[in-house]
């Protein structure tokens, strides 16, 4: 049996990512699958980023304050192209999305500090 990573039909249905505040992990994250087979519009992570606020899944006043985890928890860059994600396995089922992780602004954190 061929590994979804690296079958190219996997590849072209989509970017599973999940997100949900760093705050509430106690509740469950949405999961959603994203459409990436238009590159022209989402290369890269800030392209999903930019796609997810726009739809009006995450609000924008949080976007300051996010970044993104692989299903493994490792801190990816905003620039990582979708193309190499997939490529890699990351995002290619539910069970290895890439998550959105939504974090505190800092001001919040401070105010809690004084």
């Amino acid at each position: 049996m061929t590994s979804p990573a690296l079958c190219p039909q996997y590849q072209a249905l989509g970017l599973w990512i999940t997100y949900h505040q760093a705050s509430r992990t106690h509740k469950q994250v949405t999961t959603q699958l994203l459409d990436v087979s238009d590159s022209a519009h989402i290369f890269d992570l800030e392209d999903v980023l930019d796609h997810v606020l726009n739809q009006g899944c995450v609000n924008s006043k949080w976007r300051s304050v996010t970044w993104w985890d692989d299903c493994t928890s490792v801190r990816l860059k905003s620039s990582n192209s979708v193309q190499d994600l997939l490529a890699r396995g990351a995002g290619i089922t539910p069970e290895t999305a890439v998550h959105l992780v939504i974090g505190k602004p800092f001001f919040v954190l401070f105010s809690r500090v004084m």
